[in-house]
């Protein structure tokens, strides 16, 4: 940023202040008698390990203590920068210090791959000691110079700042300004007598940041005028306080502290809405959000982590535009892991902002224990998994239950002679539940409080065989697989709730060739079954580019009663699985996932997606492809998902690019979610985009409409993200 206007008086103190002697070289050498004074000429030049100093003509008084360069003054620093001057005169430490007609040139961050420097010239710098400096007809930019072969002349930068007179004040660590214009190609655009910022001294100092603006249905024009504010190195804060022509003030506050052991990053938000009633009265309605989280390394193998995320409701977030999400997660979890072996204790409670999702029936987990148990992974030798789990589950409306499950896995893997893999186990499942409100679907009764149990062991039966190939281009692996898994009924019990969506937060795809294809431990495959399948790997030797190929399919000794009836694994043949993962080259990637109704072939499931980047376009498609959720009773549980996700960027020159975004459903007709586009340009000192959004939205405060946002940021004085 500005702070390295003063960047040069810096780098000449610490020059000055090495202890190391100087090595100087010139055509001619005058000295007094005394050999008090010293007057080279001639291709001068002074070497240390900090810095290197050419001039025509350099004068050093030992007896006043007085440097003394001119002509053709070049500096060359070992942070890379540049200082080029026509006098400089200071005492041998530079404490003080004039300098004449100087440009300095500082190594900044690459651009496109491009060396780049920031640029700064000044008619003439004064200082006085340790705590003042005085620039004169100073002029900064971060723009490069061309030269133009027309005029025979360097073109003058596209944004440079200059001033008339600034003021370093090393005490207060302030930068002064007087008689400031922005200049664009030259041109004067923007004018002020005064303005100061924090010394290039500090790291971090309070102040303004660069501004947004935002026009859309909801608050019309409105804008964010971010200030900044740290208390110290590892502690900062930021308000964003907004203004817009329909709504009320609001506020953001972001807060940031770093100790020796973790961090917590935690915002608050808060704003006063009029709500009109029937009969026109307004209320005053309190509308926020508050959103913590921290993470901890009390010990060597102890860590500590929370979230903290609620809301005053179900819209402010999404109309706000403050990271709206469907559910708001908060939880405490404190984990220890020694060596194989993980321990953990966590609560969790859920904020659902769904629009037909019942609040009070959302459960909360306090707590939930968690030990897993291993022992080392060896072949031939038996190998030990314990799993144990218990959990408090409560709601305010529907079943609740506490719940204490052990599985205890044990293996025996084996490598034969030709590269068979053979894995048997042996795994022994129980649980003690203790069940309230809660619809028993085998009986049909309500159990206001019960006591149930479980107990079932399964054995399994793992093969597989590799078969590889190499060749000067290519490695083929394909690798045929099986597993055999013998189940008992008890596995899956209707007489506990099935808390499955609760045991398992995020969407899992299932796998035939895991034990349970089920979610959660409540639930599990209670069928004997048999799974069968072969991959395929081929890797270029070359650029280690991979494509792979997939198929599988379970059959199962008899028909599922309790599962959705188009589940894909309910029949004693499942539907077929296939995983194809493609890259033609580096630039193409196809992936997906899906599954193959085996009556008709048509595919019911598929998580898919390509991504194309070559040179300068990018391209990326993803689409998810479900079928209707059906209940064993033929009732339609979750409606039919066919969901696009398109990406696309394209840069149209060394500055400018285009980008677009849009997610949509395709049934019977194309149903938009949102359109983004943004229009971006980006070189070495400026920058600024203009983004706009059409957003379709259940949201009734902000419905379907169109926003606009402008962003810019002058590079190394007024930085913002665009």
């Amino acid at each position: 940023m500005v702070r390295y206007i003063f960047l040069f008086i810096l780098l000449f103190h610490d020059i000055c202040n090495s202890n190391d002697e100087l090595e100087i070289s010139a055509d001619q050498f005058t000295y007094d008698k005394d050999n008090t004074r010293i007057y080279a000429t001639g291709d001068v030049k002074i070497i240390d390990d900090q810095f290197k100093l050419n001039a025509d003509k350099v004068f050093l008084n030992n007896s006043t203590n007085v440097l003394s360069a001119r002509d053709n003054v070049t500096i060359f620093n070992s942070d890379g920068s540049i200082l080029k001057a026509k006098k400089i005169v200071a005492d041998q430490d530079l404490k003080n210090a004039i300098i004449e007609d100087n440009f300095l040139y500082i190594p900044s961050a690459p651009f496109n791959e491009k060396e780049n420097f920031l640029r700064l010239a000044a008619k003439k710098v004064e200082r006085r000691g340790d705590y003042w400096e005085k620039l004169e007809s100073g002029v900064f930019t971060a723009c490069e110079i061309c030269y133009n072969a027309k005029t025979n002349k360097f073109d003058p930068p596209l944004i440079q700042l200059r001033a008339k007179k600034i003021i370093h004040d090393k005490k207060s660590l302030d930068v002064k300004y007087f008689d400031t214009f922005v200049d664009f190609k030259g041109k004067s655009v923007f004018y002020l007598p005064y303005f100061s910022h924090a010394s290039p001294l500090v790291k971090r100092k309070a102040g303004f940041i660069s501004p947004t603006f935002l026009q859309n249905y909801y608050f019309g024009l409105s804008t964010e005028i971010p200030y900044y504010y740290p208390f110290s190195d590892h502690h900062d804060m930021t308000i964003k306080p907004r203004f817009s022509q329909k709504k009320n003030p609001s506020v953001l506050i972001e807060h940031r502290k770093n100790f020796f052991n973790g961090e917590i990053v935690s915002e608050i938000s808060g704003t006063i809405e009029k709500k009109k009633k029937k009969d026109t009265i307004k209320e005053n309605k309190k509308r926020g959000h508050f959103r913590s989280q921290g993470n901890f390394d009390l010990k060597k193998d102890i860590s500590l982590a929370f979230k903290i995320d609620r809301t005053t409701d179900r819209n402010y977030l999404n109309t706000y535009k403050y990271g709206y999400t469907d559910n708001l997660e908060s939880f405490i979890k404190l984990k220890n892991s020694r060596n194989l072996n993980f321990y953990s204790i966590e609560s969790y409670l859920f904020q659902d902002l769904r629009k037909d999702i019942n609040q009070k029936a959302i459960p909360k987990i306090l707590p939930r224990f968690r030990i897993d148990l291993n022992s080392n992974k060896t072949l031939n030798f038996l190998n030990y998994e314990t799993r144990i789990e218990a959990v408090n589950l409560s709601r305010t409306e529907g079943n609740e239950s506490k719940k204490f499950f052990v599985n205890q896995n044990i293996f025996f893997p084996t490598i034969f002679r030709d590269g068979t893999l053979m894995n048997l186990g042996l795994h022994l499942n129980a649980g003690l539940y203790h069940i309230e409100k809660y619809v028993n679907p085998k009986t049909g009764k309500f159990q206001f409080t019960d006591f149930e149990s479980t107990f079932f062991p399964q054995l399994s039966v793992e093969l597989a065989k590799p078969y590889i190939k190499k060749t000067s281009r290519f490695k083929t692996i394909i690798k045929p697989q099986v597993l055999f898994l013998k189940s008992t009924l008890d596995a899956f019990n209707r007489d506990i709730p099935d808390e499955s969506n609760v045991n398992n937060f995020e969407l899992d795809y299932y796998d035939l060739f895991d034990r349970n294809r089920l979610s959660g431990n409540d639930r599990f495959d209670n069928l004997t079954r048999l799974d069968y399948g072969i991959s395929l790997l081929k890797q270029s030797m070359a650029t280690n580019v991979s494509s792979k190929i997939g198929i599988a399919q379970s059959y199962q000794f008899e028909n599922h009663k309790y599962l959705p009836k188009n589940s894909g694994i309910n029949d004693k043949f499942s539907n077929i699985l296939a995983n194809i993962e493609i890259s033609p080259s580096q630039s193409i990637k196809i992936n997906s996932f899906f599954s193959v109704d085996k009556d008709n072939f048509s595919i019911k499931n598929a998580y898919s997606s390509l991504m194309f980047n070559i040179k300068e376009t990018y391209l990326a498609i993803n689409n998810i492809r479900a079928p209707a959720v059906i209940s064993s009773d033929g009732a339609n549980l979750i409606e039919s998902k066919n969901q696009f996700n398109f990406s696309f960027e394209q840069k149209f020159s060394e500055f400018w690019s285009f980008t677009t975004s849009s997610t949509f459903d395709k049934k019977n007709r194309i149903k938009f979610h949102d359109i983004n586009t943004k229009i971006k340009y980006e070189d070495e000192c400026v920058g600024f985009s203009f983004n706009w959004k059409r957003q379709y939205t259940h949201n009734p405060e902000d419905p379907t409409s169109n926003s606009f946002l402008f962003l810019f940021s002058l590079k190394e004085i007024m930085e913002n993200d665009i």
